[in-house]
């Protein structure tokens, strides 16, 4: 397999494309699923007290991840240079939200106190929110579409793909 083959480029950047409308599909539909049921019976508690806030803000950014990702598999099918610069920004910032939430959950849980009370909360809305890119995380998806991407993208000339 040769990167600058535009044919066999073309056809992974629209696999690619199609990936990310798929995994994009299946967020909103576990959301969905899940958000409604979740959002009846959520309650703040002394040991979590800010357990319903966090689960919030961890659905609404799964939500703009998955329209995100949406929209850059949609100019992906269309062979378009924007498709890849919004798939790097939607990976990166997935990448960097569940690490940053993992880390955010330990670091402040350990603080005690009422940092103590935040960083539960968090990890207890991380255990049952993002559920819109817990099939990505799960399969690594975001990992291996930007290395991907960016090596079958950054070897074609910039007249390969559309600009538009």
């Amino acid at each position: 397999m040769h990167f600058k083959n535009p044919k066999w480029g073309h056809r992974v950047i629209r696999a690619f494309g199609a990936l990310n409308i798929l995994f994009a599909a299946v967020g909103v539909y576990a959301v969905s699923g899940t958000a409604v049921s979740v959002f009846a019976r959520l309650q703040d508690s002394a040991d979590q007290p800010y357990v319903r806030e966090a689960y919030y803000i961890m659905t609404l950014v799964d939500l703009a991840c998955l329209l995100a990702l949406t929209v850059g598999g949609t100019y992906l099918w269309r062979l378009s240079r924007r498709g890849l610069v919004i798939s790097n920004v939607v990976f990166v910032t997935e990448i960097a939200w569940f690490i940053g939430n993992v880390a955010l959950a330990l670091a402040l849980g350990m603080s005690g106190g009422r940092w103590g009370l935040l960083g539960g909360s968090i990890a207890a809305a991380g255990g049952i929110g993002a559920m819109g890119t817990a099939p990505q995380i799960i399969t690594a998806y975001p990992v291996w579409a930007l290395v991907a991407l960016n090596l079958v993208c950054g070897s074609f000339p910039n007249h390969a793909l559309h600009s538009g």
